[in-house]
This record gives structure tokens, sequence and C-alpha cells, in this order.
């Protein structure tokens, strides 16, 4: 098979894949014409552009580095028999160790004593919040929340996880329910976490009214997608003085305008979609294994591991013993 290499691994992340599969042949862009190289491939690894026409039925798969799939799942877009996946699984270690940064550093006034430093500045804010016991809401319950739910135990927090569908109550979640009793446990939490995709169901899911259910000194944490937050709302409950602060890994325009209101709240912490990514080393390592472990299943015509249902943008449900 002719398998084209999208994704930004690193060279020894390729030797890996390229080893496994010694009979196949591997390509890497040609940016002068990327369409050939998309016309004459069996499998694309990575996330081609929308630009080129991916309507082929040469392509078996393609294996997104994203876990985001939302972009390519649109009708027309793909060949009926091309193969989507995701890379769920991929990111939660890095993008979990990011949150528990976001939330000590606007709990322990990170933020403001940089400012102090900056200007040679002893003083004590003496005022904060404890991560210590509190009450953590994971909105979306896949492998980041999971991830997150794992490292929050250390602080002894009590865990309420919701998620599409039932089912078992995993380790380190205390208590779970869908998606449709999520107002009524909003005003719980001392700390609601979004790690929510992005489907037409999840965006605007926290408006004006789901914030101001929050508890006056609760903090919310989005590093799922920025469209599950409408901003213009998020500005207007933290003007009114409610919340402790936002902690936002992604917000819903991207990059932020420069002029934009979230930019100057003391009690806000941005950072620009930068807690996954290849740059993680557990990031390179998970996805590689995924890969390998895809393309052998592909050779078998056995089911792919995060294989993308198209009707409602999740990954089906596919265990491998």
């Amino acid at each position: 098979m002719k398998i084209l290499m999208l994704a930004p691994l690193q060279n020894e992340n390729f030797k890996q894949i390229e080893d496994t599969f010694l009979d196949d042949q591997f390509i890497y862009p040609n940016e002068n014409d990327m369409q050939a190289s998309i016309n004459e491939c069996d499998i694309i690894v990575g996330n081609p552009s929308l630009d080129l026409n991916l309507y082929q039925k040469n392509i078996k798969a393609i294996l997104l580095n994203s876990a985001g799939s939302d972009s390519y799942i649109k009708e027309g877009l793909l060949h009926p028999q091309t193969l989507l996946t995701n890379a769920s699984g991929t990111y939660g270690k890095a993008i979990a160790e990011h949150t528990i940064g976001m939330i000590l550093s606007l709990n322990k006034n990170l933020k403001t004593y940089a400012y102090h430093m900056n200007e040679h500045l002893w003083k004590d804010v003496s005022m904060g919040k404890e991560l210590y016991q509190s009450t953590v809401l994971i909105v979306g319950l896949g492998d980041l929340g999971y991830e997150i739910a794992k490292r929050l135990k250390a602080f002894e927090c009590h865990i309420i996880a919701v998620k599409r569908t039932q089912s078992m109550v995993p380790q380190y979640v205390d208590e779970l329910y869908t998606i449709d009793q999520l107002d009524s446990l909003l005003p719980q939490a001392d700390y609601v976490i979004l790690t929510l995709p992005q489907t037409p169901q999840t965006i605007h899911m926290f408006n004006k009214k789901r914030l101001l259910s929050m508890k006056k000194d609760a903090m919310l944490i989005n590093v799922g997608r920025g469209s599950a937050i409408c901003s213009e709302d998020l500005v207007s409950v933290l003007s009114q003085g409610h919340l402790y602060g936002a902690a936002l890994d992604v917000v819903e325009e991207e990059p932020l305008p420069l002029n934009h209101p979230l930019w100057d709240f003391d009690n806000v912490l941005l950072t620009p979609h930068a807690s996954g990514g290849y740059v993680w080393r557990s990031a390179r390592d998970y996805f590689t294994q995924l890969v390998i472990r895809n393309i052998e299943h592909l050779k078998k015509n056995e089911p792919l591991e995060n294989e993308v249902d198209f009707q409602t943008g999740y990954r089906k449900h596919i265990s491998y013993q």
C-alpha cells in the first residue's frame, strides 16, 4: 500500500512506522503537487488540507492526527468507502497536566505574582482558592476527561462527570450522569472542566444561563473546543463579578482578537490552544502506536480503532483485548 505521511511526528516516529511495514511504500508531502500524492495514496496519516480533493475512491482510510474530526464528516467531502479515524487518546496526559497547571495558577495567584516579579514587587496577594477536597464537574468523559479525573484524585477531589451515554462508573470518578442532567449538577461544582468535542449539540452549551447557574466562586476551565462557551456571555458574566475565574486553552474565535475583552480580566488565564500537540512525547508515542495498530487492522479487514461515526461525529466504540 501507498501511505501518505502528513502527521507532525519526528523522524524516529516515522522510522518506527516504516520499519513495521517494510513491504509498503511511504510517501512524504510534495508541497508542489500535494494533490498528486492524494490521488495515488491508499492511506493518509494526518490531517490533509480541506482545500484538496479528498473525494477519492483510492483512499481507504484517513487516520487523523487530531482528536476533532467535525471538519471531515461533512457530506460529500470524502468518498463513501473512505474510513475516518481520529486521534482520541493521544493528548490526554499532556492536556491533563496543562489543566492542573492552569487551575493552580489561578488558585495560587501565580499570574499576579508573575506581574509582581516583573515589577520587582514583594507583595502577598493574601487570597486564593484551594483545589483540595473540592467538587469538580467534568463535562465530557472521554480519554481527556478521564486523565484529568485521575490526576485530580491526588487532590482528594470529589469527581462528578457527565457524558452522552450511561455506562459503568470508571475508576477515579465518584458520580456519573448523562448530559441531560447537566443543569442540576452545575450549582454543585467548585470547578467545571469542559473536555467536549465540537458537535451541533455542544456549540454554545455554556450560555449565560448556565454560567450564572454555577457557583459565584466557581472556576470554569475549557480544554476541549472553544465553541462550547459563548464568549459574549462569558464576558458578561465575568463583568458581573460572577465566577472566581476562567482558565481557557481554547476560545470561540482563534486566535483571540487583540481587542477582545477576555484579554483584560485579571481572573482569566488564556493559553493559545497549546495544551496538546506533538511537541509532547506522550502524544507522539501514543499516536505512532495507534497508527501502527490501525494500519494492521486495515490490512486484516478489521474494524479500526477510533473510527468516526459520520452521523454523530463521535468515535465508534470498538474494543480490542
